[in-house]
């Protein structure tokens, strides 16, 4: 294991980065929908409906899958044979769950994508923000954002409890970030355009 990490959330700000290009720098770590697209090291779903989606393929069979018990499984033979559970289950969402992990296993810098904390403005209001939405299991792209308040607090609550890693969240020039994030010492938000430049990434259109 090398001493880089990439987590990925499916906030819209990744769209374009490639996984696969990803693995050849670190250990990639991703959440729910990302199965039907690609094959991170590791990946995350805790939502029920995600994972016995996932079930109805051969994907945990041939690649680690991680989540947390839930009896509705019960009945699942390739979740319960192939699904690797947490245990104590933390109680948080995919990706801060992904991004605890990844801190867990100890790598020196962990870079964050897709954590957008934030839908779209339109008018009024925010609307979802994913790079799954309007897919089986997904809000609608017109359904209102969810809440960003308990992925931001589980996120600091990784920088808080791993202070001696650098965490990176990745970003589009001029895109929102909580003020909750702005203090930690020991995170930045360097602009995904020179992040691209940083590990010779090719941006999928």
């Amino acid at each position: 294991m090398g001493d880089t990490a990439f987590v990925l959330g499916n906030g819209e700000s990744r769209r374009g980065i490639q996984i696969e290009e990803l693995k050849a720098h670190g250990t990639v770590y991703a959440c729910n929908g990302v199965y039907r697209t690609d094959t991170p090291h590791y990946l995350v779903a805790v939502d029920p409906k995600m994972l016995l989606e996932i079930g109805e393929t051969d994907y945990a069979i041939n690649n680690k899958v991680w989540s947390n018990y839930n009896a509705q499984y019960a009945k699942h033979k390739k979740i319960l044979d192939h699904v690797q559970w947490f245990k104590p289950s933390l109680g948080w969402s995919s990706g801060p769950t992904a991004l605890r992990m990844a801190c867990d296993h100890g790598y020196k810098d962990i870079y964050i994508l897709g954590f957008d904390y934030q839908g779209h403005s339109q008018g009024a209001g925010f609307k979802f923000n994913n790079v799954f939405k309007d897919t089986r299991n997904y809000k609608r792209a017109k359904d209102e954002a969810t809440f960003y308040g308990n992925w931001m607090n589980q996120t600091k609550r990784c920088l808080k409890d791993f202070p001696l890693i650098k965490f990176h969240r990745v970003i589009p020039k001029d895109w929102f970030t909580p003020k909750d994030l702005t203090w930690n010492e020991n995170l930045s938000h360097p602009i995904k355009e020179d992040f691209v430049k940083q590990f010779n990434l090719t941006i999928k259109s």
